[in-house]
């Protein structure tokens, strides 16, 4: 299972002009993913969605999300590792080309008929969030704790 989780990052970074050590690692309080349904029952779409903490407001808020793409769903839904007991999800950002690595003590699966992520847009606008890392030029790593 480890082995398959490396192949699809080297696979695509192999494939692009992003040097191998290009990978951006995060950590969120949690990580969500979503299957949504329509009104008839019927599979629209999944995501992994990424939440942080507010203990101001004592809720957790949405920092990001991403679609799962079908045809590579299995090589970036979150996974739990045995090495450190901590969820799990890494995917090719194509926007930004860089590997993202995402991490988090706290996973749940949930089947909805509300979009999780849109429904927390109208608890704290979208402007005020706090985005994932947005690396720029000349950046090998990026951690962000």
């Amino acid at each position: 299972m480890l082995a398959a989780t490396w192949i699809l990052p080297v696979c695509m970074l192999a494939m692009s002009d992003v040097r191998p050590s290009m990978m951006v690692h995060e950590e969120v309080d949690l990580i969500e993913l979503n299957h949504f349904y329509d009104d008839l029952g019927r599979h629209v779409y999944d995501q992994v969605i990424f939440y942080e903490w507010s203990s101001q407001a004592r809720e957790f808020h949405v920092r990001a999300w991403s679609l799962l793409d079908p045809k590579e769903e299995a090589h970036n839904q979150p996974w739990k590792s045995v090495h450190d007991n901590r969820w799990h999800v890494r995917w090719y950002d194509k926007d930004y080309r860089v590997v993202r690595r995402i991490d988090s003590d706290h996973m749940r699966e949930t089947w909805s008929q509300v979009d999780p992520e849109r429904a927390n847009k109208k608890k704290l606008d979208e402007k005020l969030r706090t985005a994932l890392i947005q690396p720029g030029r000349g950046v090998d790593t990026l951690i962000r704790r």
